[in-house]
């Protein structure tokens, strides 16, 4: 085995050092354009795509070569077990992986923290560790297509992004990134043998059929919808075209402006002063609310959707330390150092709760916005000014608009409506939700004669299968009161079965497939006083139902027939059936890959024609 694992160090040795050269040489310019560690999420994506290529194409070249048949046979007929020559090739591999991959931007980030002004936390070496394990579940994934008997077995490369690719913190996502090694590398050794064509037994069949199967699963997803679409496209009645739209649907709802779409949640008003409100309403008096934000950064994320930079008019960068919970200032023209930031502005040493998000309203004021907290960045000095807290379950939405002499604030439970009172913010009305705050599309406020109009636009959920999509018009006002002036229905763009596509394919594989969204904490947004697994018990409508029982029987049925072409075991064909009855098409389809057809018998002399005894 340790002859082995040298062997594998000096056969890919030139390689890897011309990898780290370039590598070291790429990220290092590519650090001196943008902060990579403190980017947003796209960035870190794409060089996390980048990198598991490569790693990719390391296990199809490494694992190809020894696939020719007398490598092969010179590998596996040796005094060895077969795991211990696998732990020698992945060893190495991994050592290789380190080194060329993983060296380089930790390099870069070692130098970054010790010679510059940017921010170097520990959640950005956990980041490398998760680079370097998410290169490795590319290798493995590449080895195990290579080494499978199907070549449908290239789904497998599904499993690494649903596992691992999350906004969490980096214990959570490293745990999982371990886990997932773990599992491709149990499927790598169930088909690295001698004889690679040989019939697995059970342990192995299930321990390779479910993750193919929740691969199969995010496949048909991806595929079905991309095809659905493009028909569209082609017919040139996709929602996509600017010139086609439903009438009364949640697109058209999309593409208004903020008046449009105050104006539309008034046209079937029967209160007496709608007519009057629409006809003075001026695009200047009308504000948007969002929902500007709908997922903030935990504690010591590996990425975060809206990165942790923000700049002032005095050409300075801020950038969130998790380490310290503040904001570490740096001159960008000088690179020099400006100080740290706090809860109360620079200078102040009191740490946030949590990573803040810059937010802007209607008047291109700055805000600083976490879940619980929101405050106003002073134009000059950068002071903040705390406006809104909220406890408990309520968190804060993100959105704020400036309206006459009032604020609105938008939370996952209500729109605040704050009125300046002596130079301070005062509570004025409330208004609670008419949606989750996960289906709301977008809010919109309005200044009127007889006070302020909210609009609420549901729908940011419906092609996840929330049918109900209503808009729904308030009035407050002066005296805080709320009226509820408007309410209609949203019309479906596309249909039942495209809304309810994640369901139908297999209900069962959905709820495996979502509930780590459910579990793991990423810093979503929650609905106000709704279970995290309310998205498995929404109501479906009877047509999804039967595409639903249809496909299973169809699935059932064919799994049937392909066991009986297969010749496997009555318990075998027993259990593949069922699997394909409870869990439908991605069953069978990887029933298809790991149970081949058995090809027909030879033909016995005599038979055919063919004399007995006739030269062959």
């Amino acid at each position: 085995m340790i002859e082995l694992f040298l062997s594998e160090l000096r056969r890919f040795r030139n390689a890897a050092a011309i990898y780290f050269a370039a590598s070291l040489v790429l990220v290092t310019v590519a650090n001196q354009m943008v902060d990579i560690a403190n980017e947003r999420m796209e960035l870190h994506i794409a060089l996390l795509l980048l990198y598991s290529l490569s790693g990719l194409g390391f296990g199809l070249y490494q694992f190809g070569s020894y696939r020719q048949p007398s490598r092969w046979i010179w590998l596996q007929h040796r005094p060895l077990h077969r795991a211990q020559i696998l732990a020698g090739i992945a060893l190495a591999s991994i050592v290789l992986i380190a080194l060329a991959m993983a060296l380089p931007p930790l390099i870069v980030l070692g130098l970054q923290g010790h010679f510059t002004q940017r921010v170097v936390d520990a959640r950005h070496y956990a980041g490398v560790a998760y680079l370097a394990l998410s290169v490795a579940s590319s290798w493995l994934a590449g080895a195990y297509i290579m080494l499978h008997r199907s070549r449908w077995a290239f789904v497998i490369l599904v499993l690494p992004i649903l596992t691992t690719m999350h906004l969490a913190s980096w214990g959570a996502v490293l745990a999982l990134a371990l886990a997932c090694n773990a599992v491709l590398l149990f499927l790598v050794y169930t088909v690295f043998r001698p004889n690679r064509y040989t019939a697995d037994d059970a342990v192995a069949t299930v321990a390779s059929a479910v993750p193919l199967q929740l691969s199969f699963y995010i496949a048909l997803l991806w595929a079905g919808s991309m095809v659905f679409q493009i028909g569209q496209m082609m017919l040139g009645v996709h929602l996509l075209s600017a010139s086609h739209a439903v009438p009364g649907g949640l697109v058209e709802a999309r593409r208004f402006d903020g008046r449009e779409a105050v104006l539309a949640g008034l046209a079937g008003s029967a209160d007496p002063r709608a007519a009057d409100w629409r006809a003075g309403l001026e695009p200047r008096s009308v504000a948007s609310l969002g929902p500007r934000v709908r997922q903030y950064a935990v504690r010591n994320p590996v990425s975060s959707r809206a990165g942790s930079m923000f700049y002032d008019d005095q050409q300075r960068a801020w950038s969130f330390s998790h380490d310290r919970m503040l904001y570490r200032g740096r001159h960008l023209r000088l690179a020099t150092a400006t100080g740290w930031m706090g809860a109360g502005g620079p200078g102040d040493a009191t740490p946030f709760d949590s990573q803040p998000t810059p937010v802007g309203d209607n008047r291109r004021n700055g805000y600083l916005v976490n879940a619980h907290d929101i405050y106003q960045i002073g134009q000059r000095d950068l002071h903040l000014r705390h406006l809104l807290h909220v406890d408990g379950a309520e968190q804060l939405g993100g959105g704020i608009a400036m309206l006459g002499g009032r604020t609105a604030l938008l939370t996952n439970r209500r729109v605040v409506l704050l009125q300046d009172s002596g130079g301070q913010p005062a509570p004025l009305a409330t208004v609670n939700l008419p949606v989750p705050f996960g289906d709301l599309e977008r809010v919109e406020a309005a200044e009127v004669a007889d006070g302020t109009l909210l609009s609420f636009i549901a729908g940011y959920r419906r092609n996840e299968g929330v049918a109900a999509a209503p808009q729904v018009s308030y009035l407050v006002d002066a005296a805080g009161r709320v009226t509820e002036v408007g309410r209609r229905e949203l019309a479906h763009d596309f249909p039942a079965l495209f809304e309810h596509r994640d369901w139908w394919v297999s209900p069962l594989l959905y709820a495996v497939v979502s509930l780590p969204e459910m579990l793991i904490e990423k810093g979503l947004v929650p609905d106000h006083g709704a279970s995290r697994f309310a998205p498995l018990l929404l109501p479906r409508p009877a047509s999804v139902w039967t595409a639903t029982i249809v496909l299973a029987l169809v699935s059932c049925l064919l799994a049937s027939w392909w066991t009986h072409r297969a010749r496997l075991a009555p318990r075998a064909r027993l259990a593949w059936c069922l699997a394909s009855l409870l869990l439908g098409l991605p069953a069978l389809l990887s029933l298809m890959v790991l149970q081949p057809r058995a090809e027909r018998e030879p033909l016995a002399a005599g038979e055919a024609g063919q004399p007995t005894g006739a030269p062959l």
